[in-house]
């Protein structure tokens, strides 16, 4: 008996350890293959009209999933993105079919205020640490959007990029030039990592969000389950240099007698000042102020913020 019941507990450990096995083994072939994105030499014109060389070397990568408000479904429209890159740019399309063109919505509006519209989002990780990304929108029309996002929310950022986009009869175009020198990211000489997720916003009797990837509702990390890509090989970030040049005049005038005298001068001031910013490394950031304008901060009158009546 002893020796059957060292058999038994041999066979079960055995069989745990195989159960073991397969579960990582599903996972490991569960990984997501990255998209390697092409080194291309020919210009784009950046005229949402996708005739160029580029377009035919580009990776093309599929967002056709539903995430909300569809749980990881097939979503109703299906959505092409193109990529590439040169040594100044990173070259983005995105193909929305539409079976209904006429129901795009899209407006000439204001940068940053594209939300009502169709848009769609290219979304980059670059440092691959699932921290930060860099957010670049679209509307219909080529119309701006961008911002940086971590995991405390977005921050308003205004970045200098090219953008186009048309309305076609099956939907619409968007074509995107993206400046390395506008993002920040670990240089070197060979391929680089970094995660990505494409979006497409689309309004119809509800806003469907579709994206490039399913999503877990259990992991709260986005980044952590972004699509990734490979390529970027010496690509140079920009050590932007940042000039914000200030520059307040102050004037004042009086009476000698309060009722009666005209008003003359008091005083005259000319107040300039510069703040600077450069980025001297990726991670190094030097920051100087000459002479800095605290005139918000001085002008603030003392006010209780508590037990008011009025807002």
């Amino acid at each position: 008996m002893p020796k059957l019941r060292h058999i038994h507990i041999y066979i079960i450990i055995t069989f745990l350890s195989l159960v073991s096995f397969f579960i990582a083994l599903d996972a490991h072939s569960a990984e997501k293959k990255p998209y390697i994105v092409p080194f291309v030499e020919t210009s784009v014109k950046i005229d949402a009209v996708l005739d160029e060389d580029v377009w035919k070397k580009a990776v093309k990568i599929d967002a056709n999933i539903e995430v909300r408000p569809g749980e990881n479904i097939e979503s109703p429209v299906k959505t092409e993105v193109l990529m590439a890159y040169d040594e100044t740019h990173i070259y983005v399309a995105f193909n929305a079919f539409d079976p209904n063109p006429s129901q795009i919505r899209a407006h000439l509006c204001d940068r940053d205020d594209i939300w009502n519209d169709d848009w769609v989002l290219i979304l980059f990780d670059t440092f691959n640490d699932r921290r930060q990304s860099y957010d670049f929108f679209c509307n219909p029309y080529g119309i701006q959007a961008d911002e940086i996002e971590s995991s405390e929310g977005g921050g308003q950022w205004d970045a200098i990029w090219e953008s186009e986009g048309r309305i076609t009869d099956e939907g619409y175009i968007v074509e995107m030039a993206i400046p390395f020198n506008v993002l920040r990211f670990q240089p070197g000489g060979t391929d680089q990592v970094w995660s990505f997720d494409a979006v497409r916003s689309y309004p119809r009797n509800v806003r469907h969000h579709i994206g490039a990837f399913t999503r877990d509702r259990n992991n709260n990390c986005y980044l952590c389950q972004a699509e990734k890509l490979i390529g970027f090989a010496d690509a140079i970030p920009g050590k932007n240099v940042e000039l914000d040049p200030t520059f307040s005049v102050g004037y004042s005038q009086e009476r000698e007698n309060e009722t009666s005298e005209p008003l003359v001068e008091k005083d005259k001031q000319f107040d300039p000042g510069l703040t600077a910013r450069w980025g001297l490394t990726t991670n190094t950031t030097l920051n100087v102020a000459l002479n800095p304008d605290f005139s918000q901060v001085e002008a603030d009158a003392a006010q209780m913020d508590i037990n008011r009546k009025f807002p």
